[in-house]
């Protein structure tokens, strides 16, 4: 989704003015995006909200699936407008996001991409007299908190991954022409196992939230039939070829 990845900088973007996106074209080939806690009440409504291993280090990250085959987006309509009600924060922050610097420290970036689709004489400044401008603040101060709330997911995901809660799915529909589609590498939380868990451990996680967390997720899964219906309709509105 994100094409050309650079610092936002007043040497490099001091003049530009961007005009406020209008649709989501941009997504259409993100079948999966990155969720966080604070959205997953949101999320949950009408996403199905799974797992998914971050590289080798035995974390795992949250993430909405938006389709059941790479490279298709089954949330995004024909112009470009989104088909929900509800549009994650990873959307709804582009053309910017956040890169890890090797210090720890974290540095906003913007899709070089987008600067070239979105500039615009009478869009909104990035920079003033090579300052930030307030909405570029308020912006960084959304993207860090997003980072933030990231590393917390991936935290009390590691207790739950330790504990044995997560299973390794795979969602599938089937299509008009009879042909199956199915996605796998999706891990979600083991119910059987969640409720046998102990006292302490299921007290732990209601008082700082994971047990809300879990059962949002838990929730979640039961948008995965509305998700095939959404392949199967896109499938019988294709054009006979």
């Amino acid at each position: 989704m994100y094409q050309d990845i650079k610092p936002l900088h007043p040497d490099f973007h001091g003049n530009v003015k961007l005009k406020p996106l209008s649709n989501f074209e941009f997504s259409a080939k993100a079948h999966a995006i990155p969720v966080v806690g604070p959205e997953f009440r949101e999320v949950a409504r009408e996403y199905v909200i799974a797992f998914t291993p971050i590289g080798e280090s035995g974390e795992y990250g949250a993430m909405a699936a938006l389709g059941l085959r790479e490279g298709e987006n089954l949330y995004l309509k024909a112009d470009g407008m989104w088909d929900a009600t509800y549009v994650p924060i990873f959307l709804r922050r582009y053309p910017f996001l956040t890169s890890e610097m090797e210090n720890g420290e974290a540095i906003v970036c913007i899709d070089e991409e987008a600067v070239k689709t979105l500039s615009s004489e009478d869009g909104l400044p990035l920079f003033e007299n090579g300052e930030p401008t307030a909405d570029i603040k308020a912006t960084a101060q959304t993207l860090f908190r997003i980072r933030d709330d990231a590393k917390r997911d991936r935290e009390w995901l590691k207790q739950v991954a330790a504990a044995g809660l997560l299973r390794s799915v795979s969602a599938s529909a089937e299509l008009p022409s009879g042909q199956s589609v199915s996605m796998d590498g999706m891990w979600v939380v083991d119910e059987d196992k969640l409720r046998e868990i102990s006292a302490e451990q299921a007290q732990e996680w209601l008082k700082n939230g994971v047990m809300s967390l879990i059962y949002a997720h838990l929730l979640s899964l039961g948008n995965l039939p509305g998700l095939a219906s959404r392949l199967r309709a896109r499938e019988t509105d294709k054009p006979a070829a």
